[in-house]
């Protein structure tokens, strides 16, 4: 079986410029920041949120994927 990768999704809010992570809810980041209706990233930026870089090479808490 195969598991979608988590994508990740910057923010628009200047004062947080922070790419967060995303896996089975794309509207809250892996560390709960609601990240809805926020643009998608191009793949090519770096997770800055710590928590987001700290779970995204784990399971989902959510899906487990």
């Amino acid at each position: 079986m195969t598991s979608i990768a988590p994508e990740p999704v910057t923010t628009l809010a200047p004062a947080d410029d922070e790419v967060h992570v995303v896996c089975c809810n794309p509207d809250v980041a892996l560390c709960g920041t609601d990240v809805a209706g926020l643009p998608w990233g191009d793949g090519d930026e770096e997770t800055t949120c710590i928590v987001c870089r700290d779970l995204e090479h784990q399971n989902c808490p959510r899906c487990g994927i």
